[in-house]
């Protein structure tokens, strides 16, 4: 078990480029954090920092309270599992589980042992005398977890380990890779693009952008309470809907308002943002917050028109256009009947808006 502190960290690179910048964050003692981003936003930077593969250009890393900026990767008491397995090819399974025990001088009949009880645990204790060659992609992810399990570190950091995987067995190791922690009790870090797999897996998740941290909270938190337009649109799939608009006042009520929509905000959300009446907001909501109205004329009911359809089958990814000529998207029940070219008219449930300044692009 290990806490981890990253304390005002830059890795700046020779040609003057700042894959990360001034990152700061706290990473408590078994728990599973996840850093997620677009490709090429610092979380890989991150994590290869905090391994000892990349050198920090300032600031300072903590493992157990111990400064480890100057500890080389073999002393930091850590496991990674990368990307590609890197599995030794002339090895059996066995041969590559127990290679890192055989470095250290654990007896044979240890290693045996434990290679056996990390086997079992992965369910690949029949697989001990295969070859990496023979293996599907599934099992070598699981060699590879193994390899790291056996070592018994304070840390395991995890590089996209699931992204040469289907997607059935991605979803089946997901959920093998969250009890495996809940069980070792251990601190896991694990880095992907993916924010389906940040939002099942993570205790908390840390979303970056352009090496700069954004914001790190419970999955449910950042989903909900987004600080910033990057974050509300990265985290759910499909992406929040955004809309640029102006928030005005009539008669003592808000409203959010452009060419194609009137929306007034609901009476729990009035004094919150009775400040920025006036100014010009960017007004997002998900895709789950919009429904077909059934009524057709409530104050919220927007035109609409269908431009395409995704059947999901458990539900349907309506794509409309609004009569100015903005793009949304709707999940909606798949037995409704909607093809291309219908009108229809949309209900926006205020109660779940997002409003974001124009500039900045942070909540309000």
């Amino acid at each position: 078990m290990a806490g981890i502190v990253f304390e005002q960290v830059t890795k700046q690179y020779e040609n003057g480029f700042e894959a990360v910048k001034n990152f700061n964050l706290e990473i408590g003692e078994q728990e599973f954090l996840v850093l997620v981003g677009p490709s090429g936003c610092g979380k890989t930077t991150s994590l290869r920092m905090l391994a000892g593969l990349e050198s920090i250009s300032t600031g300072n890393i903590y493992i157990n309270d111990k400064r480890v900026n100057d500890v080389a990767s073999k002393d930091r008491d850590i496991a990674m599992v990368f990307q590609s397995y890197a599995l030794y090819p002339h090895m059996t399974v066995f041969e590559n589980m127990a290679f890192s025990l055989d470095l250290q001088g654990v007896s044979k009949a240890e290693q045996k042992e434990r290679v056996q009880k990390t086997a079992t645990q992965l369910g690949i204790e029949a697989l001990l005398d295969r070859k990496p060659k023979q293996l599907s992609g599934g099992q070598r992810q699981r060699v590879a977890v193994g390899r790291a399990i056996i070592r018994d570190p304070a840390v395991f950091l995890m590089d996209e380990p699931l992204s040469n995987l289907d997607a059935k067995l991605r979803g089946q190791a997901r959920t093998e890779l969250s009890d495996l922690q809940t069980k070792l009790g251990t601190t896991f870090v694990y880095v992907t693009h993916d924010q389906v797999e940040a939002m099942t897996m993570g205790t908390r998740i840390a979303v970056m952008n352009q090496g700069i941290l954004q914001q790190v909270d419970t999955p449910q938190t950042l989903y909900e309470r987004p600080n910033n337009m990057f974050v509300a649109g990265f985290l759910g799939s499909p992406s929040m809907n955004f809309l640029k608009a102006k928030l005005t006042a009539e008669q003592g009520q808000l409203w959010v308002v452009n060419q194609a929509v009137k929306l007034p905000l609901p009476p729990q959300l009035q004094a919150k943002y009775q400040q920025y009446q006036g100014m010009e907001v960017i007004f997002g909501l998900r895709p789950e917050h919009i429904a077909l109205s059934a009524a057709g004329d409530s104050a919220t009911d927007v035109a609409a028109q269908v431009s395409a359809l995704e059947m999901m089958g458990h539900e349907a990814m309506v794509y409309f256009t609004l009569s100015d000529g903005q793009n949304c998207i709707a999940r909606v029940p798949p037995q409704l009947q909607l093809v291309p070219g219908d009108n229809f008219t949309a209900y926006f449930d205020m109660n779940y808006c997002h409003l974001f300044d124009l500039d900045s692009e942070h909540v309000l």
